[in-house]
C-alpha cells in the first residue's frame, strides 16, 4: 500500500509510549501552534536587534552578538561536580527574569551531595 499522505498509516507494531513519548503513530508532523511557540523568542531577539540598529547604528547590534558568542563558550575546565554556568548569557538574553519549569524541579546539577574533587579527577585521569 503506498503512502500518499492522504491515507491512514498502518500500525504494524503497539506504540510503547513510556520510551517514546508519544502516542501517535506519525509523531514528525507537529501543529503550527508548536513552531510558532519554538520561534517566538528567536524572532522577538531579531526584532529588539533591528530596532537597536535602526536607532542606534548597525554596530550595536553587532557588539552585542560579538558579546553573546564570547558568553556562550565554555571556558570551565571539566570537573566533577562544578557544571558550567552560562549567567552572564542569561542575564543579556533576559532569560534570568523569569522563572521556568527547569528552576525548580530539581534538576541532577542542582542536588545536593558530596564530591571529593580529588578522588574524581584521580579516577578520570586513571592515577
Amino acid at each position: 500500500m503506498a503512502s500518499d499522505g492522504k491515507s491512514v498509516p498502518l500500525l504494524r507494531t503497539p506504540i510503547d509510549v513510556l520510551r517514546t513519548k508519544t502516542n501517535t503513530v506519525n509523531s514528525a508532523r507537529s501543529h503550527p501552534v508548536h513552531a510558532i511557540q519554538e520561534e517566538h523568542n528567536v524572532n522577538i531577539r531579531e526584532g529588539k536587534m533591528r530596532m537597536l540598529a535602526k536607532i542606534h547604528g548597525v554596530h550595536v547590534p553587532m557588539r552585542m552578538k560579538m558579546d553573546q558568542t564570547i558568553l556562550a563558550q565554555h571556558r570551565r575546565l571539566p570537573l566533577p561536580g562544578m557544571k558550567s554556568s552560562f549567567v552572564g548569557l542569561e542575564t543579556m538574553l533576559g532569560v534570568d527574569e523569569n522563572i521556568e519549569f527547569e528552576d525548580f524541579l530539581n534538576k541532577q546539577e542542582f542536588c545536593e551531595k558530596e564530591i571529593d574533587v580529588h578522588t574524581e579527577l584521580e579516577k578520570k585521569f586513571g592515577y
